[in-house]
């Protein structure tokens, strides 16, 4: 059986989806990253063993660096991961939303096609991140947000242009009694209409369908539900959606033989090195790989000349201990 692997390798997060030759999910994890190498690796371990690996596609905030150390297929971003990823569930979408751990994506569609986009990685008010860090000055777990706000009786609204505004905001109704319930409330509203200020100039209309790990909190689909006016979709495998859809892509794609370094890699040692390149007045910041002590490649290149400068001495080049 032929199955095809797609990566979503972000800050926060690691996603894997294997999907089949008729683009079916056979499989999917979602892991918190704590460290790009060894939690892609632990991804990996849950791949089909039985099944031959026809084709690997990345996407993701870490995809050139992933995409390195797997032997990718395909590297795409994450809006057309994020897009193609819906379309293949919901044709007729068109409104996308994701709220990432440090970053945002909002696309809007017309008849499947991407017609705008626009990001967010300036502004925590906006992620994931900026609530996981509420939760956590409130000593509450992240995945009990949702049910908490969702018991809200009295609405408390929040500055929702700036995430340090907001935390200080939420430190003094604390002290001032307010329940947990509404505050939690009042910041998953604040932290919706952060992330809708990024649809300045474009019209929003509905199907919309909100995806990323944040969507499995009800009361942040509530928020978004009372702003637009109308009901928000959300995949049941709204967390791994770019992964999905990089999988689709792959395997669309239709490689005629893969570069995936396959079930080897999980065990191989990999190291990586980073060198303050001299090839251009940037002096490009480089990352490079290293599988058992030899050399694979780099990222960080800016001018083309630093790296091809890597390149001719990488037989050189000794791996610091």
């Amino acid at each position: 059986m032929k199955t095809y692997i797609g990566l979503d390798v972000g800050s926060v997060s690691v996603k894997l989806a294997q999907i089949d030759e008729d683009e079916n999910l056979l499989n999917s994890i979602y892991l918190r990253n704590h460290g790009l190498i060894e939690t892609v690796k632990e991804a990996l371990e849950t791949m089909v063993s039985t099944s031959e690996i026809a084709g690997m596609g990345v996407t993701g905030s870490g995809r050139r660096f992933v995409g390195m150390f797997v032997g990718a297929d395909l590297v795409k971003s994450e809006v057309l991961a994020h897009t193609v990823g819906t379309l293949s569930f919901y044709p007729d979408v068109r409104t996308l939303m994701d709220i990432g751990g440090e970053d945002s994506k909002l696309m809007t569609l017309n008849g499947g096609v991407l017609e705008n986009f626009r990001l967010n990685s300036i502004c925590s008010a906006g992620t994931g991140s900026f609530l996981e860090s509420i939760a956590s000055r409130m000593g509450l777990r992240i995945e009990d947000v949702g049910n908490i706000a969702l018991s809200s009786t009295q609405r408390i609204d929040f500055p929702s242009k700036c995430g340090v505004f907001t935390q200080s905001a939420v430190v003094s109704r604390k002290n001032t009694g307010a329940s947990k319930e509404d505050i939690l409330m009042g910041v998953c509203r604040s932290l919706v209409s952060n992330y809708l200020t990024m649809a300045k100039g474009i019209q929003l209309n509905p199907p919309f369908v909100y995806q990323g790990a944040t969507a499995k909190n009800q009361a942040i689909v509530s928020a978004f539900e009372e702003e637009l006016g109308h009901p928000v979709i959300v995949p049941a495998n709204c967390d791994v959606m770019g992964a999905i859809g990089v999988g689709i892509m792959v395997k669309r794609a239709n490689p005629e033989q893969t570069n995936f370094k396959g079930h080897g890699l999980l065990d191989k040692e990999y190291q990586t090195k980073t060198v303050i390149a001299g090839g251009c007045q940037n002096h490009c910041d480089l990352t490079m790989l290293y599988e058992g002590g030899q050399y694979v490649g780099c990222i960080g290149n800016k001018c083309g000349r630093c790296a091809a400068g890597i390149e001719q001495k990488k037989r050189k080049v000794l791996l610091c201990a």
